[in-house]
């Protein structure tokens, strides 16, 4: 009877933890892969965001720009750059300040920038640089296409994946 009473206080812990602290979401799409697939669950944490600690590197889920949704949407995207950093996607690498990215997590070798408008940009005050891990072309909508993000519209970071439980962990 005394496991009992550990696994409800348990339960009801993570239940307030993830009401307080973070919040549930599901993965839709694979502009993340390899690193996050299509259904994975997981929970992201806000008070990163709240407090402005959002590094470079961070996954983040975030509220992209309605023009290209039509409506409210989400995206989850790995922080490339924040205020301030220029950003250069030049010959399938991407440098930030002069520095080429070392990505052991992207699906491919390239980053391929198809002629965007934000090849080469410093990003504005408030805002970061996104990419999805997936870089195949066609794969991700990020800031390639629509441009440096406010902070304002990070929903948090994510923080640990739920499911599949043979994956689950700390996101990295």
């Amino acid at each position: 009877m005394d496991w009992a009473v550990h696994l409800v206080a348990a339960i009801i812990l993570g239940f307030l933890i993830i009401i307080f602290v973070g919040r549930l979401t599901i993965v839709e799409g694979n502009s993340m892969s390899p690193t996050l697939q299509n259904n994975n669950i997981l929970i992201i944490e806000s008070i990163t965001q709240r407090f402005g600690t959002i590094e470079q590197g961070d996954i983040v889920v975030l509220k992209i720009p309605e023009l290209l949704s039509g409506r409210g949407k989400y995206a989850i995207k790995r922080v490339i750059a924040k205020e301030n950093q220029h950003v250069i996607i030049s010959d399938g690498k991407v440098y930030v300040d002069g520095i080429p990215l070392q990505e052991d997590y992207i699906s491919t070798d390239e980053t391929l920038s198809e002629n965007s408008l934000y090849a080469d940009i410093v990003v504005p005050e408030g805002c970061i640089f996104v990419l999805g891990d997936n870089r195949i072309p066609g794969k991700s909508s990020d800031s390639r296409y629509f441009g440096p993000v406010n902070e304002d519209r990070i929903v948090g970071r994510a923080w640990v994946r739920i499911y599949p439980f043979t994956d689950a962990g700390i996101v990295k």
